[in-house]
Parts: C-alpha cells; structure tokens; sequence
C-alpha cells in the first residue's frame, strides 16, 4: 500500500514562487501576506520595486486625523489612506516605524512613493512590501537649507521644511538595477532642480548629496519648473517644462557627476497658462499638456495637447480627441500613469485624472474663472469638460497649500522597457 502524502507546507514553497504571488496581489492581500511568517515576509521585501503584474491606479493620501480604536490596523501609526480607483474601497496603511512621522508626500515615480518625513528628508517607500530607502538628506542640498538637529531624531528652529521645500521627485529606473538610478526633484518653489544617484545594486553607488543641476534665475520671477519627466529609449535622460514653455533635456552617462543640457523648445510664455505636464507615452512619444485658463468655459479651463518632435525640436498639435489614443492619464505629483481603457474598462478612456496641482502659474490657478480648485479633477479630452471625480475628504486649497494627494501605480514602467521592442521613433534622442 502506497504511503499517503504528505501535507503541503506553504512555508516551504520556494521564495521566486512567492515572489510571483507576491505581484500578483493587490494592496490588502500583499499586506496580508506580508503577515504571515518571516519566510512570506522575506518574500515580500525581495519584491520591493519590481514590476508588478497588477497595475491597478491608486489614490494616496495622508491621513491627519488618527483613526478610532476599533478602526486601527494592527500598527496604530497609520500615517496613509490608499483609495482604489477602480472599486472606490480605501485602506489605511502605515508607514514603517523607525523611518519618522511622514509629513508630505512628494511623488511617486517607478513603483514607489515619494515621502518627506519629520526629519524633512526623503525616504522612498514601496508600501505593498513595507520597504523604504532612504535619499541623501535635505542637509545635502547645495546652498538651499541647513537644518538643525539634536540627538538625531528631531529638528529644531525650523517647521517641517519638508512640506514645502520639495515639489516633485522623478526616478530614472528600479534603484535595485544594477546601475541603480538617478533620482531627479524640482524644489524651492519650483524654481530649482537637483539630483542623486540611488541605488543598492552592485554596480550602483548612492550619493551623499543633492548637487544643483540648474536653477531659473531670480530675475525671472514669473518663470518656474512645471513638470519633470524620465524619457529614454536607452540611458538617462530627462526633460524639465517651465510654466513659460521652455523644455530642457538632461542626459546622464554613468560615472559623472553632471548631465548634459540642451534646450529643445524655447518658451512660448503664453499668459493664459495655469500649468503644463510631461507624458512619455506606451506609444514612446513625449507629450506636453497644457491646462489653459478659457474664461468663456463654464469650467474655466481648456486641455491642449502637443507631441514633442525631438527631431525637429518643435510642437506638433494634436487633436484633443486622438491625442490619448483611448487611455487614460493620470496626471500630478507622479510619473504619469498612462493605463488602458481596454485593461481597465472602469476607467474613461480620452479622459485626464488630476491631482491638485502643485507646480503652477498662481496668477491664473487663482483667477475667478478657473474653476480647477479642489480634489481629484476628471477633465474628458472629446467632450472638453472638467469635472470632480470625488472631493478628497472636502479639503479646498489656498496659494499657499500643498496637496494633500498624489497617483500611484504599483508597476509603472520605465519608458525604456515598453519602447525597446518599437521600430522606430521620430526620437533622435
């Protein structure tokens, strides 16, 4: 008679089946995993950073009321509330103790969120495997800040300058390639742009400080950073808008400490502009989207899309309704999510989902006809509307307020890795 078999033992599965189960799950279970046993949690760690297979968009926010007793998770320092923007359920998620009270949110770029913390320094958080990587702190900022520290774990004589001084952050690629990548912020108020290289792979080295890449001058006092953006068939290269028009590359070899600048487009200084966002496409061209305050829209705003011709170094109009080619486009803080309608039919196709913007022209953010203020805006490219998806917990913003929101999509790839396989590109670079 044959012996039966014996009972499976789930903690014995091998660790890169458990990293495939691990991007598979969405935020709950991948949490819940986590929770299992050390061999399940090692599981989870390893699958920091990587690509997921689910790329389902997320609303985050930081929660800054604390939650009733019989609410809390198992950690009572919930410091996130992650809204699904597909079945509308949220959660509320910590962030990892030991790594400081998250103050802001500053992006999210890659797979990971951007998060200031009480420190005012930047931590990189992947909040489905509860891993964090510290940036260089904001002490390494040339002639920008000097922060005071006493005992190591607290600042004193300034009032959590990281909520104000970052604007957004943008990495390159994976910091576990073995490269690692190039982190690139735009800060103090939109005016400066700085870099680090991060990273833990063993090619990789990570800097102890952010060196000033450029800054506009002071002179031009109604010129800032309007978006960044990763956009490279093959290396590191960036590129950076102004509210005024004018679009920069950046290209970084490995080993330098300096990245070579060329101008692509001059500025077109248009006055009615409320702001502009980069998008480097599935389709691998790199669009500029303009938000144009239209004072005889009911909404306020019109939406302008152009392609970057990198060829020729000019603006190519789109018309609105072809412009997204059916996707959808999540624009504000992050990389842009540029996600299928076909994959995600919940989702409007031709349609723009924003954050509040933080990066802006005030003089027309704050004009009596722009009515773009509050919560998470749908505008639909065929029909020309703006309209509130849902407002985020009533919040209305001044000049002065930061937002409280930013998109996060678990497996947001780098423009290298959907455009390899494309024949050509009208991208010379």
């Amino acid at each position: 008679m044959a012996e039966p078999y014996a009972s499976p033992r789930w903690s014995g599965l091998a660790i890169d089946l458990l990293i495939h189960v691990v991007h598979l799950l969405e935020l709950p279970e991948a949490l819940a995993f986590r929770a299992v046993c050390p061999l399940w949690r090692s599981a989870s760690t390893a699958a920091a950073g990587v690509p997921r297979t689910r790329q389902t968009p997320w609303l985050v926010s930081l929660v800054t009321d604390p939650l009733p007793r019989d609410k809390q998770s198992r950690d009572p320092s919930v410091s996130s509330q992650f809204l699904n923007m597909l079945d509308k359920k949220t959660y509320q998620v910590s962030f990892p103790q030991g790594k400081g009270k998250a103050v802001a949110l500053c992006g999210a770029s890659q797979g990971w969120l951007v998060v200031a913390n009480e420190l005012s320094d930047l931590i990189l958080y992947d909040p489905f495997a509860m891993t964090t990587i510290p940036l260089p702190p904001i002490t390494g900022f040339s002639k920008c800040i000097q922060g005071v520290y006493a005992d190591g774990d607290a600042t004193h004589d300034v009032v959590s300058p990281g909520m104000a001084f970052y604007d957004k952050l943008v990495l390159s690629g994976s910091p576990f390639a073995a490269a690692g990548a190039i982190a690139l912020v735009v800060h103090t108020s939109g005016k400066q742009l700085s870099f680090a290289r991060v990273g833990s792979g063993a090619g990789s080295s990570r800097s102890p400080s952010w060196p000033l890449l450029t800054s506009i001058v002071q002179s031009d006092d109604r010129d800032s950073f309007a978006d960044i953006v990763h956009h490279s068939r093959a290396g590191t290269r960036f590129y950076a808008l102004t509210i005024k028009g004018l679009l920069v590359s950046f290209t970084f070899s490995p080993g330098r400490n300096k990245a070579k600048r060329e101008v692509i487009i001059a500025k077109d200084d248009d006055q009615d502009v409320v702001t502009r966002y980069l998008v480097s496409t599935p389709w691998a061209h790199l669009l500029q989207i303009r938000v144009i305050l239209d004072k005889d829209r009911k909404n306020g705003v019109t939406v302008q899309i152009d392609r970057v011709d990198l060829k020729s170094r000019t603006l190519v109009g789109l018309a609105p309704a072809e412009a997204l080619r059916g996707y959808a486009v999540f624009l504000g803080q992050n990389s842009p999510g540029v996600l299928s309608t076909d994959t995600f039919p919940k989702l409007r196709p031709d349609c723009i989902y924003f954050t509040t913007p933080r990066l802006r022209n005030e003089i027309t953010y704050e004009n009596r006809y722009n009515r773009w203020r509050s919560g998470v805006k749908v505008y639909d490219l065929k029909k020309q509307t703006l309209e509130p998806e849902f407002p985020w917990r009533g919040e209305s913003y001044g000049p002065a307020s930061n937002p409280l929101e930013v998109w996060f999509t678990p497996s947001q790839l780098p423009y290298s890795t959907f455009s390899a396989s494309l024949p050509s590109l009208d991208d010379s670079h």
